[in-house]
């Protein structure tokens, strides 16, 4: 009775272990099962709707800090502009330098200019004396072309471009310093710029040079009836003295006058 006895608590101790044993086996299973579901879950599908409205621009950020200098720039020059500039600097500087050579020289000559004319004007020089290169009509010829009278001389319409010219003869060598023009009365016309040659003889004639051997070019009238006076860089004495259009406003057509002291 007492072993019977014994067997069944034995027994239901052992039984009581087996159950405490499945319960805590079960529940670790469970646990496992519980850590393991989301990782086998399968993950939900999701589809991407199209974007948002663009919200409100914010607030302007603070300036950044200034970044470091970059390396200093190359000047790439095309060496035929740089000459092309030198080059017209040396001529605009050697074009002053005869500027002002002229206007000591008519600072001067001003108060004798108006004593000291060859005669032209006042008819002292003969009409056989003027000659040009071409004449537009008899109405026209050189000798019409005295400074401050009603007449002009006007080059033939084949001969009026550069290059026309009109000659005085002073019978013999004459000293000259200067030469005043003026253009065609009431009338849009004169000459703009010329050279002035000399010699004894028409066929070898000189042109006025200036310090570096080029001729000369004097700038002439810019309207029909004012006085346009240039002084020689230096004086010249000749038989014969010629006026040698360069350019001109419409057409060849002029009046002169020399200076002689």
């Amino acid at each position: 009775m007492l072993k019977m006895a014994l067997f069944i608590r034995v027994h239901s101790v052992f039984s009581f272990l087996v159950f405490v044993t499945f319960v805590q086996g079960q529940g670790e299973q469970i646990c496992l099962n519980l850590q393991r579901e989301p990782l086998e879950r399968p993950l939900p599908v999701t589809h991407q709707g199209p974007p948002g409205r663009r919200g409100p621009q914010g607030a302007t950020g603070p300036q950044g800090t200034r970044g470091n200098p970059g390396p200093p720039g190359q000047c790439v020059c095309d060496l035929s502009e740089v000459e092309q500039l030198r080059q017209s600097l040396n001529d605009a500087s050697r074009r002053y330098e005869r500027v002002e050579r002229i206007i000591r020289n008519v600072i001067e000559h001003i108060g004798r200019v108006e004593i000291c004319p060859l005669g032209i004007k006042s008819g002292k020089v003969q009409d056989a004396d003027m000659t040009s290169s071409s004449i537009y009509s008899s109405s026209y010829a050189a000798h019409r072309g005295r400074l401050d009278g009603s007449g002009v001389w006007i080059a033939l319409s084949s001969n009026n471009k550069r290059g026309a010219w009109i000659q005085v003869d002073m019978k013999v060598n004459t000293t000259l310093t200067g030469v005043v023009t003026q253009g065609r009365p009431s009338t849009n016309q004169w000459v703009t710029r010329y050279k002035i040659s000399f010699g004894n003889f028409p066929d070898d004639m000189e042109f006025i040079q200036d310090d570096d051997g080029n001729d000369m070019i004097f700038e002439g009238n810019t309207d029909d009836n004012s006085h346009v006076l240039n002084i020689f860089s230096q004086s010249i004495t000749a038989r014969y003295v010629r006026l040698v259009v360069w350019d001109f406003e419409n057409f060849v057509s002029m009046r002169i006058e020399y200076v002689t002291c």
